[in-house]
């Protein structure tokens, strides 16, 4: 039977479990903090023209520029 040479793990691949970077920590709290506050802007436009249906894209689109102007965030 032939063998496999497998790499061996070394100390450097393993990883705590559940152990997150404290800098991926923080890109994800950002992430989901603008999608919060993108979200809620959105919702106050709609509110603002009265609940009129059919222009929630308008409505995401308008609220992720201010936001993302608020933070000085750029988009891709």
């Amino acid at each position: 039977m032939a063998t496999v040479n497998r790499p061996r793990a070394t100390k450097s691949s393993k990883t705590t479990k559940g152990a997150v970077p404290s800098e991926m920590a923080k890109i994800t709290t950002q992430a989901v903090n603008l999608q919060d506050e993108i979200r809620v802007r959105a919702f106050n436009l709609f509110v603002q023209r009265g609940c009129e249906h059919g222009r929630d894209l308008e409505d995401w689109v308008r609220a992720e520029s201010e936001v993302l102007a608020r933070f000085g965030a750029h988009t891709a």
